[in-house]
Formats: structure tokens, sequence, C-alpha cells
């Protein structure tokens, strides 16, 4: 596979950017918890018959922030697929990066030919139901790296009802190194600098039943109970979108999962292409 890497500077950070592959675009958005390396598995396999487009969002993975330099996660999207030269994707995002695709699908939504969301999230919506989330919370308020590191794992890696050694334990090292870089780095996402994202209002939730791209959201069985009511919440506000459980996953349901969730991609990419070809046909029209 042959991968290209761009480092792409915008206001108050330097965007690390892979690329591979040729055809529609499918851009990949990872989760708060973890770096665009969540998507290694979906990276290699698309990019066989799409262009795939990967980075690391501001403060996390391989890119940079700069404290005190308000942002938005969506417009740092835009800003990446403009200097690629992309005027249409599709969107494979987790949790965050689905906020941060929610966004960006309603300020253009013409650029967005259809979306998948894995364990889908959004601004200030989270967990608190179950003693290990709210053990993450309090941690996070002290900026407890070790508890941190520990029980976003326990929370959202082996959810409510696992045990650490019921998970793959591959699956759960690879998360750890990525949650750990994360929070150990200086600066980071998480300490101070997520004061200065910029959200929009009204919010993406309030304006679910404007999004117009198809949708499909890929939720574990195993993830947190409020990210699960999430995805019911965004399945039942956006038009025509379709809510996929996947038994026995958490909340990186494609880590665990990769040959499910990567079927149901394939299968939803290919339902959607025409989406593309007849907006295509409309804008040489025009």
């Amino acid at each position: 596979m042959n991968v290209s890497t761009h480092l792409i500077d915008v206001e108050g950070a330097r965007l690390h950017v892979e690329e591979s592959g040729s055809g529609d675009t499918v851009a990949m958005l990872h989760g708060f918890l973890v770096d665009s390396g969540q998507w290694d598995a979906e990276f290699a396999a698309l990019s066989r018959d799409h262009r795939v487009l990967r980075h690391d969002a501001r403060g996390f993975g391989r890119s940079t922030i700069e404290p005190g330099v308000a942002y938005a996660h969506h417009e740092d999207l835009a800003a990446v697929l403009d200097a690629r030269g992309v005027r249409r994707t599709a969107l494979l995002a987790c949790s965050g990066g689905a906020a941060t695709a929610l966004d960006f699908a309603l300020a253009h939504p013409a650029r967005v030919d259809a979306m998948v969301f894995v364990g889908a999230g959004y601004w200030g919506q989270f967990a608190n139901g179950t003693p290990a989330a709210r053990a993450f919370m309090q941690a996070f308020g002290s900026y407890d790296v070790p508890g941190m590191i520990d029980s976003s794992l326990r929370a959202f890696t082996d959810g409510p009802r696992r045990r650490p050694e019921d998970v793959d334990a591959v699956v759960r090292r690879r998360t750890r190194e990525m949650t750990a870089h994360n929070f150990q780095r200086e600066p980071n996402y998480w300490r101070r600098t997520a004061l200065d994202q910029r959200e929009p209002q009204p919010s993406a939730l309030e304006r679910l039943h404007e999004i117009t791209a198809p949708t499909l959201l890929i939720v574990g069985s195993e993830d947190q109970p409020e990210v699960i009511a999430l995805s019911e919440r965004m399945a039942a506000g956006i038009t025509g979108a379709r809510l996929l459980l996947v038994q026995g996953a958490g909340h990186h349901a494609n880590l665990e999962a990769p040959d499910v969730v990567l079927a149901e991609v394939r299968r939803w990419l290919a339902r959607h292409a025409q989406r593309r070809v007849t907006a295509a046909g409309a804008s040489s029209a025009a």
C-alpha cells in the first residue's frame, strides 16, 4: 500500500494527514480517546478501491495544538479536505469524530456523500451512569493520567459488563497505547485546550432533521448506556438513518469486530455511491 503523508497548517495547529488509494474519497475521523491509528484496518482495506484520507485531530496523535487559539474540529476537517483537493467525501467516524462529522455535514451538506458512525458522540454528552465512567470523570477532573488511562479502558473498552480479561488482549493493549499517548503528551486536547474549542450553536443534536447524508450508526452492545442511547437518538432524528448493534463489542467496535464493521461500511458506501453520481450529474447540468 502506497501511503503519502502531509502536514497541513491551520491556525494554532499542524495536522498530520495520511492518504492512499484512488476513487471516491472516504475520510476517517478517530475517536477522542485514541488517534487515527484506530482506522488502520479500514484504511488499508478501503484503499484498494477508494481514495482514503485520515488525520489526527489537533492535540491527538501526531498533530500539534497551541493553547489559547480558538478552533472548531469541523473547520479543521474542511481545511484538510481543501488542502488535499477533496470536494466530496464519505465520512467514517467514531465518538468525537462523529461529532466533527455531524457539524461538517450541517455546515457543508453538498460535500458529504454518506456517513458511517461507530459509537457516535457529541460535544457535552458524557457517560456517567456506571462506576467506571464516573471514575473516568473524577480522574479527568484532577487530571490524574494513570487514573484516566485505567478508567477509560474499563469504561469504554471493557464496558459495563465485561472484565479486562474478557476483551481481546491485543485490542486492549493497542487502545491503551493510543489513549496513554494522548493523555500524557503536552499540550494535548484533553488538558486545557478543549476549552478553546468553538461548538456550533444551535448544536447538531437540535438539527438532526437537517442532515441529508445517508447515515449508518454502528454501536457496540458493550458500550456505555449513554453512547447507545445517543446513537438511538441520532438514528431516530436523521431521516433514513439505520442503526446497527454489534454484539460483544465496546466503544471502538471496529477494533473488536473489524470484519463485521468493514463489511457494513462497504455495503453502505456501495449502496449510496449513486448519490455521488447523481450529484455530479446535477452539477454538470447546471
